[in-house]
Formats: structure tokens, sequence, C-alpha cells
């Protein structure tokens, strides 16, 4: 078996390609992937047949179908937007694909056919506050959570209706971190009611319980992603993962450039595990599907590091770095075949 990696460059044109061994987790370079734009976030078909990219800086949506042995890309549709998106999320449908705003604070939903074809308008424009992050809906498809960087400092919760793709506020519509921890990204547990929410603005993620028929959320710890004596305002938090098997999360550091690895107790809380060096403001990281192995871009470095990843107990040991396009910022796995 074997993955297409796909490097996202925002200061680029253009994806990185490589093939990765899933036996060994060698990557091996291929022609990049020539865009129109500079891509940003990426989502995907689980069938990996359709490939959905935010053309951030010429505010654009587009489409594309995805040769699954070849690695190639071919464009099918595209949308224009009055803003580019940092997070794009296609619901577990297929039919409708989510985007948050940062500078305007508001969320949309689009439409998509089949056909990979993007509804021309968004099918709702919601307002919630400054700096939107990123989103995502539940395992059931039914709610969807939108967390906050600092001034506003909050996880919105929403209701989603599946079959229209309306998002309507939760009671509460939002949650608030005690202390300004600016919640950035997150990451719903792969099978018990449980989500993770990584800080940036206060270098910590923070454990929640998930109550799956209301779609709120409710914190019982808050960890700090840093080792014992380095200042946090000197940090800020990016990305956060769970391992496929639920056991370990992984958190990115820009400023300490380490990549944060935690155990996940019976209880769901965290415990440090340790610190792991990586490429120069890791902005992004994924994990292959199989959860063997990671790979992180540095935005700073304009690099890729892969890693292998100890299934017992989360240890990550470096395999090999690649040079990349210019500010890399979104890894996508497509498997071969």
């Amino acid at each position: 078996m074997a993955y297409h990696v796909y490097i996202s460059n925002s200061g680029s044109n253009f994806f990185s390609h490589f093939l990765m061994d899933e036996d060994t987790g060698a990557l091996e370079p291929q022609p990049n992937v020539e865009l129109e734009d500079a891509p940003g976030a990426v989502a995907l078909r689980p069938d990996g047949t359709q490939m959905f990219v935010a053309l951030r800086s010429a505010r654009k949506l587009a489409s594309y179908a995805v040769d699954r042995e070849q690695g190639t890309l071919v464009k099918l549709a595209e949308t224009r937007l009055e803003e580019g998106p940092p997070y794009l999320f296609l619901d577990r449908t297929g039919a409708f694909l989510l985007s948050s705003y940062y500078g305007a604070g508001q969320v949309a939903v689009h439409g998509v056919a089949a056909d990979g074809t993007l509804s021309g308008e968004p099918l709702q424009v919601l307002a919630t506050d400054v700096h939107a992050h990123s989103i995502q809906t539940d395992r059931a498809n039914r709610f969807a959570l939108v967390p906050h960087t600092n001034p506003a400092n909050a996880i919105f919760q929403f209701h989603f209706d599946a079959p229209t793709g309306r998002l309507t506020p939760n009671d509460p519509p939002k949650i608030q971190p005690a202390t300004p921890e600016g919640p950035r990204h997150f990451a719903f547990h792969p099978t018990r009611d449980l989500v993770y929410s990584i800080n940036e603005n206060g270098s910590t993620v923070s454990a929640h319980r998930f109550d799956p028929e209301a779609g709120t959320l409710a914190s019982f710890q808050v960890i700090s992603t840093l080792p014992a004596g380095f200042d946090r305002a000197d940090n800020t938090t990016a990305e956060v993962k769970i391992a496929p098997d639920g056991r370990f999360l992984y958190g990115s550091n820009r400023g300490h450039d380490s990549l944060a690895v935690f155990a996940i107790g019976d209880d769901g809380r965290l415990m440090a595990k340790g610190h792991y060096s990586t490429e120069a403001t890791p902005r992004f990281f994924e994990l292959a599907p199989s959860g063997r192995f990671l790979c992180a871009v540095g935005q700073g470095s304009g690099c890729l590091a892969s890693y292998r990843i100890d299934a017992a107990t989360g240890v990550l040991t470096p395999l090999a770095q690649h040079a990349v396009g210019a500010s890399p910022l979104w890894i996508t796995f497509v498997e071969q075949g």
C-alpha cells in the first residue's frame, strides 16, 4: 500500500506531492501539482476521489477530481468568496462544505453535488465572532463546533441539519475558557464522547466531555503543551490530532518548534509524554491514515519532516526531511489505488 501526500503551500501556486511507502514511511518526491493560485485548507471525500481546496489569497473555493493511481488533479469547479477561509470541512454525507472565516467572524455552508460542483453562492452565512478558526461536525453529523482564538476566546456550538446543511445556534451558543486560552483547532475522539481543543494563545490543550444528544461541551482539564521552564509568551500552538486508535494526542508548538505528545487516560485526561523537535513554525501536521507515521511542515522552514510513530508508546522517531514550497500549511493523505 502507498499514500499520495499533498502539501498545500500558501506561498506557492502548487501542491508539493510525495508518494509514501506505508511499510517504511519513506517519501518519494513526485512532480509538483501546479495550481492557478496558492492553496490553503483542503477537504477530501472519504473515498479520495474529490478534493476541495481554499485558494485563499484568490478568494475562491475549487474542487478537483483526484486520480488515485497517478496522484494528478483535474479541476471540476470553482466559486468566488468575499474572504478566504482558513478551514474547510466536508460533512459526513459529502453534500455540504463547511468553512470558517477568521477576519469576517463567520461560518458558511456551500452545497456540493456528487460530481464535485459547488453552489455558486453559500447556502448559508452565519455571523459568529472575530477569529473563527476551524469547523467540524461530530461523528453523528448532528452538531458542529467552531473555535475562535482571542479576543473572542470561545467555541461556538451549533445544531447541524444533515438533509439541508443548515446550522442553528445551540443552547448555549458557545462555551468560553475561564482564562484567555484562545481555542484554534480541535479533534473529536474517534470512539469516545470527548473533544480536545488546542489553544493558540494559552499554549494549552483543553479536554471536554461531549454530550452526543445535546451537542454541547463541558471542559474538565487544561494542560500545557510546553515543557517546564519554557516561556509561553514565546510560543503559540497550531494543530491537534488524535491517533486512530484513540490512545495518543499530538499538538504543535510554534516558537518552541516541537510536537507535544500526550497519552489519553481511561478518564479522558491527558498525560504529557514528551516533546519532539520539528520544523520551524509547525503550522500543520497530519497522521497517516494507518496511524503509523506523522508528517509535519514548517511555515518558517519550507520543509516537511516525517516520523515513525510507536503505537505502544506514542514516541516519534524522525525519518527524513524534504523541501516543499513556501509557507506550507496543510497536509492531505490519499490512498493510492
